[in-house]
């Protein structure tokens, strides 16, 4: 059974720069690696020289690679608010929602607790509570993604970096281990 995506909005705007440090996949084939930019026009989304209603780029399966986003906003309303270039694993969609583009991060669930996990605790602290927060976290993911019949359904969620959302990929063993040892575990 393939393990459940969610989608998880990272940033919106007129412009979303981001890169491909190795190489995307496109739904129709095409390659895409380095650095790129969509663009907000009439409606639509506008990359390589073409107009799109919605774009996806997906990463080589089982190749543990990111992306990069440009100025992913970090601390939202806190004194250290800043702007950065933040790396994400899974998938990129982008879409345009009103007048503006949203870039959308496609991943698993246990790789989104994975990050989750790894922005909100220290990695100096135990394996038992980062096992702990991992049982949690998955636990309310899971219950916010419920629907009729027991089915997964995937669900957009849009967060900001003062609740449970993908950080950056900055791993550290006791903080990878924690989500994987409890894999699943409610």
């Amino acid at each position: 059974m393939e393990e459940p995506q969610i989608t998880v909005g990272i940033l919106s705007g007129k412009e979303i720069e981001f890169s491909f440090p190795e190489s995307f996949t496109t739904p129709d084939g095409t390659k895409v690696s380095g650095a790129q930019k969509a663009v907000y026009q009439k409606e639509k989304i506008y990359w390589s020289g073409k107009e799109y209603d919605e774009l996806i780029f997906y990463p080589q399966p089982n190749a543990g690679i990111f992306f990069e986003l440009k100025d992913v906003t970090i601390g939202i309303n806190f004194h250290w608010e800043r702007k950065e270039v933040q790396r994400f694993q899974g998938a990129l969609k982008i879409i345009v929602e009103g007048e503006t583009l949203t870039a959308i991060n496609v991943i698993s669930i246990e790789d989104y607790l994975t990050s989750v996990i790894s922005s909100e605790m220290s990695a100096t602290a135990s394996l038992e509570l980062l096992k702990a927060h991992a049982v949690i976290s998955r636990s309310w993911l899971i219950n916010k993604l419920r629907v009729e019949n027991e089915k997964w359904k995937p669900k957009n969620r849009t967060e900001n970096t003062n609740s449970a959302a993908v950080g950056p990929v900055l791993l550290k063993p006791p903080l990878i281990s924690s989500p994987l040892s409890t894999y699943q575990m409610v």
